[in-house]
């Protein structure tokens, strides 16, 4: 099946990525996609090797002390009690079986699968969104360079994420909702794929596929619950454990209505804290990430993303959760938290993305230094 697109994309099978005009500069392949993303992370790592030792700031950055030592929980299967460490053990449970398996610390395998899964996701964002998107992803949220490089759940969850999106586009329901199930196990978020995938699939009255992945589904959950249950003592410990987080004063409900949340917590953090330059910027991506969501339902872009309906859904979901999450501290993560949703972003306002490779080039080298400088200034 042939269809006609827009001047500015030639024309394209149904299921594939479009490509810019043949008179514009032509995509960046993938090999200078993984190119660039190697520079990026080896200008990161020897720049943060500069100023102190890598793998001192590796057990203490971000969430890698839960992951670490939930990772030990399961290697040893034996887990202290009181347990309310609210993280989820999807990354853990690789970081224990990559250091059993080639005999490594667990720090070592936990920068080995961020680095790792951040490569294969830089694929998976080429093969799904086109070469520019991939390239303009790899660097422009400077906490993607940190997690990919020091360790953290985000590229694994991209991995996997972005995997069940083409497995989807190719009508492989079942490994899709596969893949979106152990997505969900890094971060819960992925069960919002789940729910794009069995809308599409209702939609389109297709009953029996899914039956198929709400068994695939509840499986993965309950495989993934047992453990908690003989070790934690809880099964909703991943949940529990953040009731302090939710709310002004905690022990709240996990959404709100649409910046309940978060327009509270900017308005404290600009009370409480003297940074308000680093609020400017992350109410810049605030509005850039909602701006992104808003345009992939633009009339130029909604006949693409209408012939793979379950992004656009998920990306409409996670972005009114993003806006109704009764997260106290939401202002600080923004960056972090639009993660999953970038890529779609910026295929829906690819318009805007410079077709200049030596200036996104610098761009990415500014951004890796900018990261280093994040990192630094947490051991000074």
């Amino acid at each position: 099946m042939v269809r006609q697109v827009k001047s500015w994309v030639r024309v394209v099978r149904h299921g594939e990525t479009p490509e810019t005009a043949a008179d514009g500069p032509s995509e960046p392949s993938l090999a200078e996609v993984l190119l660039l993303s190697a520079t990026i992370f080896t200008v990161h790592l020897v720049t943060v090797s500069c100023v102190t030792r890598f793998w001192e700031v590796i057990p203490c950055a971000l969430d890698n002390p839960s992951y670490l030592e939930i990772a030990r929980i399961i290697r040893h299967w034996h887990c202290p009690h009181p347990f309310d460490d609210p993280h989820f053990w999807g990354l853990p449970y690789a970081l224990a079986g990559i250091s059993k398996l080639f005999l490594i610390s667990e720090p070592v395998a936990l920068v080995l699968i961020s680095m790792l899964a951040s490569l294969a996701a830089c694929v998976l964002v080429h093969r799904l969104y086109g070469g520019w998107v991939a390239m303009v992803f790899i660097f422009l949220n400077f906490q993607w360079i940190q997690l990919s490089v020091e360790g953290g759940s985000e590229p694994l969850f991209a991995c996997l994420l972005y995997a069940s999106f083409l497995a989807a586009r190719s009508g492989r329901w079942s490994l899709a909702a596969a893949l979106a199930s152990l997505s969900t196990t890094v971060r819960p978020v992925g069960v919002f794929a789940l729910v794009s995938f069995a809308a599409v699939l209702a939609w389109r009255k297709r009953y029996r596929q899914l039956a198929v992945i709400t068994l695939i589904g509840l499986t993965v959950g309950v495989f993934y619950l047992l453990p908690l249950r003989t070790l934690a003592g809880n099964l909703f410990v991943n949940f529990t454990g953040y009731r302090e987080d939710w709310g002004p004063t905690g022990n709240g409900c996990p959404l709100t209505y649409p910046f309940g949340a978060l327009v509270p917590s900017y308005l404290l953090s600009l009370h409480s804290n003297n940074r308000w330059y680093m609020l400017v910027f992350y109410s810049a991506w605030l509005v850039g990430g909602c701006l992104g969501i808003a345009a992939v339902w633009l009339p130029r872009n909604r006949r693409w993303f209408s012939s793979h309906p379950s992004e656009a859904l998920f990306a409409s979901i996670y972005a009114l959760f993003l806006l109704s999450y009764n997260y106290r501290d939401i202002a600080w993560f923004i960056p972090r938290f639009f993660i999953p949703v970038l890529p779609l972003s910026l295929y829906s306002l690819r318009d805007w993305i410079p077709r200049k490779r030596r200036l996104l080039w610098e761009l990415a080298l500014l951004s890796a230094l900018v990261a280093s400088a994040f990192t630094a200034v947490k051991w000074f």
